[in-house]
């Protein structure tokens, strides 16, 4: 149910950050995401997956997904990533066809990470929480079998070092953490942090520590924060009364938007305090899913009986209604689709770069560039992270590189040449 948790260098617009030295990038929403779970009562109303242009008002519904539930959409332009109860489905969000899709009994969340997708996994299974699948096929890649138990949100901090909230199954009453280096695969340490941390269930990242959000189980009426260093070591601790924590909408800077008794409050990570507590009114009905658009400081929020009906609201960051978009019964999924947008200087040439053998599993080879100087080279993967940065305008060595799509940059004093390849 959580929703988008990072915002990087967009794979669908790696040629404009190619001309990036003439060009200013910014960013627009695209478009909204709804992934709708349906009746939970009725078997035969199946997941199905909506975009809502935020310019028209229009929803449009692109996607059916053959299985009863869904548990978070992840993007990552120009594709989305579903969770959705047995299954992660790959769809195009360009040109709403599903690419790809693989068997994820008890999916729960969804974070990428270079050419990574990282999921956790909850009930029904009872081992194997943590999964890493490939970014561009979902091919499976490696099951972290050290994890103990049931797990919830994640968090990328300092390149490759996941952490991972570990609730354990219904009714425990500790919470655990665990940290993965994703670069070598390896699970650096999990430990149980007692009581306090019981129903951990996502992290926001401060300005020198990590805040980390208890959720409330329940029947309860309160929720627990905590503060960790990079070595993972507590550092202060926050009890809130009278409120029950759901899941996080997005943030702003150091502010962290929450779903806190049924509506959208406001908490400050420099001060830990509560800003608005009702920034957003409790609805009327229960809060499905909520994500925050930073690019329009909007607040995208459904709602669900969870059998009849659903609704989808739009407010500003006063609290203010000011939009309505179709959402479908049980909208449990939903995501900000953003795009770059740019002004790249006409009189710069961007020209085909020819790249042999493509697909290529140690050498690329250059070929179709003319006699100008050669500034810079660079290779960017699916998530737009530059993965090699030089001057070779000839062969580059990419036997180092994951396996998937990656696009490639020469810049001329006058031109720039792109060109991708398939690393197997």
């Amino acid at each position: 149910m959580r929703k988008f948790y990072l915002v990087s260098l967009l794979a669908s617009v790696w040629l404009l950050a190619a001309v990036s030295a003439t060009a200013q990038t910014s960013y627009f929403t695209k478009q909204v995401i709804i992934v709708n779970g349906g009746n939970y009562s009725d078997p035969d109303d199946y997941v199905t997956v909506a975009a809502y242009d935020p310019v028209s008002g229009e929803t449009t519904e692109f996607a059916t997904i053959y299985t009863q539930s869904v548990q978070d959409v992840l993007i990552v332009p120009p594709y989305a990533y579903v969770a959705a109860q047995d299954s992660i489905v790959l769809l195009n969000i360009d040109t709403y066809e599903k690419l790809a899709s693989v068997e994820a009994q008890g999916v729960h969340q969804l974070v990428a990470n270079d050419d990574v997708l990282v999921a956790s996994f909850w009930y029904p299974v009872t081992a194997n929480f943590v999964r890493t699948y490939n970014l561009s096929d979902l091919l499976p890649q490696h099951v972290f079998s050290e994890i103990s138990d049931e797990a919830a949100g994640m968090m990328v901090i300092e390149g490759n070092y996941l952490f991972v909230a570990i609730p354990g199954t219904y009714g425990s009453t500790t919470g655990k953490i665990a940290v993965i280096d994703l670069a070598s695969n390896i699970v650096m340490d999990e430990d149980d942090f007692g009581e306090f941390f019981a129903g951990v269930g996502y992290f926001a990242m401060g300005s020198n520590h990590v805040n980390v959000f208890m959720k409330t189980p329940y029947g309860g009426n309160s929720f627990n924060v905590a503060t960790l260093n990079f070595q993972g070591e507590v550092e202060e601790q926050y009890t809130y009364e009278d409120a029950s924590l759901a899941n996080e909408a997005g943030c702003i800077g150091q502010n962290i938007y929450l779903e806190i008794n049924n509506g959208i409050a406001e908490y400050s990570l420099a001060t830990h305090e509560i800003v608005n507590p009702a920034l957003v009114q409790p609805q009327v009905m229960s809060i499905s899913a909520s994500v925050l658009d930073t690019v329009n400081h909007l607040i995208y929020l459904t709602t669900t009986d969870y059998y009849s009906t659903g609704a989808g609201f739009i407010y500003n960051m006063e609290g203010e209604d000011v939009g309505s978009f179709e959402a479908g019964i049980s909208a449990q999924a939903i995501a900000v689709d953003y795009r770059a947008s740019t002004g790249i200087n006409e009189n710069f040439l961007v020209k085909s770069l020819n790249i042999y053998p493509n697909p290529a599993s140690t050498t690329i080879h250059l070929t179709g560039l003319d006699n100008s100087e050669v500034l810079s080279a660079e290779i960017m993967n699916v998530t737009g992270k530059v993965v090699y940065a030089g001057n070779d305008n000839k062969e580059i060595d990419i036997s180092a590189f994951r396996a998937g799509v990656y696009f490639v940059s020469i810049h001329t004093s006058n031109s720039v040449y792109t060109g991708k390849f398939i690393k197997n």
